[in-house]
């Protein structure tokens, strides 16, 4: 019987989507200083814009793009909405945080190495690896 590589494969697809989820989660939303239309127009283009209202409640839209004097993109629920030009009070668009992305990393590589000098400190104490009288 051969023996099944998935079981090989298996711990690489976690640590890779390990590593993509903490990068990926390294961004935050910035103030754009641009206005609202010079935004949406890019370039580049924002896949994702925080609108702010006048009355200073927000929407996330994805993939904006400007249709007259109307922005119009797709909440988290993938509904259109649109926001006139007029009822904007900023918009804010994400960026990559190189800080977090480098402490994101350092923290998995931490915990991975503890983990796995926890398996072979308790692999060792069962089966005697530290014993020196040879």
């Amino acid at each position: 019987m051969q023996p099944s590589t998935s079981c090989l494969w298996r711990p690489s697809a976690r640590t890779v989507l390990i590593l993509y989820l903490s990068f990926t989660a390294c961004t935050s939303w910035r103030p754009d200083s641009l206005s609202p239309r010079a935004v949406v127009q890019g370039p580049p283009q924002p896949l994702s814009l925080r609108v702010t209202y006048t009355d200073s409640s927000w929407v996330i839209l994805n993939n904006p793009v400007l249709q007259g004097d109307t922005i119009v993109g797709r909440d988290h629920q993938n509904a259109q909405v649109r926001v006139p030009l007029d009822s904007v009070l900023l918009t804010n668009t994400r960026h990559g945080d190189a800080g977090k992305s480098v402490l994101a990393f350092l923290g998995v590589a931490a915990g991975l190495f503890a983990v796995a000098a926890g398996i072979a400190f308790i692999h060792c104490s069962q089966t005697a690896c530290f014993d020196m009288q040879r």
